[in-house]
């Protein structure tokens, strides 16, 4: 006999009973054959205004294709200006409001910019990569930057040619991945500024790159309609290929399910955007592809592997779509997209450990408009939200802490980042208790 909800469900009908012992416990002796996603109905909430950074001016259009175009860290963002000299604005979360009119604070690096990333293990320190080849690490003053500089905490000469991207290690602190125009990936020790490893293989542009979860493992996508996985450490030549999309507008890799899965984001012949998932250990045979709209705009992700959620948007596009992806068929199940009152110009996530679990918040985000950088809030609706909802929040990977140095690294050494849990000091978890229908 199944169960069902006592007390406060005692006059609810069997059947409605059921379906919310289905919808909030999550238990498989009742779950219907079908599944339901527990994120199904996630729901995004922008922040009150007062949590906004206003009149933002000068927003770079010219960056390049394979530049997510916005990064954020719990602590600043960054974001390109236009104009000439190679601009990078940042903007302190804390100071919010409206920034006061004329110049505003910025690196500046005499070149075009290529790409840009925060340090992951490091709020004050940003990578930058220029068309001149060249790789620039500039480390943020704790106060925020409240003047123009040109005076980089370290720069080096990476390639002879323009920088595609760049790409920190997610586990191993100052190991950095460049991929360039001269067909090449280098990964650098930055505590020592060498080139360790350089990656060959690639016949045409590179439109994405990604490190596989454990950090043992990298991938990309290419103009030339391969996807391919290299494992760095042992060999430079890719140790697997694949097909990719067709189209040759551009696209994004990312790998997911603890790095069994990938997932690419692309064009077909007719500029349809398009997801496919693949088993990273089958690269030609893809489990699923699903077609999203029409629209020039590269798709860029973002994937929250606690809930296995894909988070999805491009520059210019209003609506940030969301989806499961899964293990078995159909691989891709879509969930509620969140669509906003204006264009966005850029999305960046922010680290788990920063989410508002208590307020059932398992995604944060900040978009960048036009002229605004507003704070996202993506939870999802339960009864009890007084109570911790460990169905939700699993314990996390610490993927704000390095796991290992560069060094170790390196040297053929691998460590899995700790798990810990987000329930917050002094919040109890849920608790049932069941009776049998008689």
């Amino acid at each position: 006999m199944p169960p069902s909800i006592p007390l406060s469900r005692r006059n609810v009908p069997r059947d409605q009973a059921i379906t919310v012992a289905n919808s909030w416990l999550d238990l498989t002796s009742i779950q219907d054959p079908r599944r339901v996603s527990k994120f199904r109905h996630l729901k995004g909430t922008p922040a009150h205004k007062s949590f906004h950074i206003e009149n933002i001016r000068n927003l770079s259009r010219q960056i390049s294709g394979e530049c997510d175009g916005f990064h954020a860290n719990p602590e600043r963002v960054a974001v390109p200006l236009s104009g000439p000299g190679g601009k990078i604005a940042i903007f302190e979360l804390s100071k919010t409001g409206r920034l006061p009119d004329g110049v505003i604070p910025a690196l500046v690096h005499g070149n075009n910019i290529m790409d840009f990333a925060w340090d992951p293990f490091d709020n004050h320190r940003l990578a930058v990569a220029c068309d001149d080849g060249i790789i620039k690490l500039w480390k943020i003053p704790e106060s925020g930057l409240n003047e123009p500089t040109n005076e980089a905490e370290n720069e080096f000469n990476a390639h002879p040619d323009k920088i595609y991207f760049i790409k920190f290690h997610p586990t191993a602190k100052d190991v950095l991945a460049s991929g360039s125009y001269d067909m090449t990936i280098k990964i650098w020790d930055l505590a020592t500024l060498t080139e360790k490893i350089v990656l060959k293989g690639h016949t045409d542009q590179m439109f994405s790159f990604a490190w596989s979860p454990c950090g043992v493992f990298c991938s990309t996508v290419s103009k030339d309609g391969k996807i391919r996985i290299y494992k760095p450490r042992a060999n430079d030549a890719p140790t697997r290929e694949g097909k990719g999309p067709v189209g040759s507008r551009g696209a994004r890799i990312i790998w997911a399910l603890d790095g069994n899965f990938i997932v690419v984001m692309g064009f077909d012949k007719v500029s349809e955007r398009q997801i496919m998932v693949f088993k990273s250990t089958d690269l030609n045979n893809p489990l699923n592809t699903v077609g999203l709209d029409v629209s020039p705009a590269i798709l860029i992700p973002f994937y929250d592997e606690d809930s296995s959620t894909l988070f999805l948007t491009g520059k210019g596009d209003s609506t940030i779509y969301a989806f499961e992806i899964t293990e078995e068929s159909p691989y891709i199940c879509p969930l509620s997209h969140h669509r906003c009152n204006n264009l966005h110009q850029g999305l960046s996530f922010l680290p788990k450990n920063v989410c508002d679990v208590s307020n059932v918040e398992f995604a944060k985000a900040l978009r960048l408009t036009n002229n605004t950088i507003e704070p996202l809030s993506f939870t999802v609706p339960r009864i009890k939200t007084e109570l911790f909802q460990d169905d939700l929040f699993p314990p996390t990977r610490v993927m704000w802490k390095s796991s290992l140095t560069s060094a170790e690294w390196f040297n053929g050494k691998d460590k899995a980042p700790p798990r810990i849990s987000l329930k917050p000091d002094g919040m109890d978890l849920r608790k049932f208790s069941f009776r049998i229908f008689k």
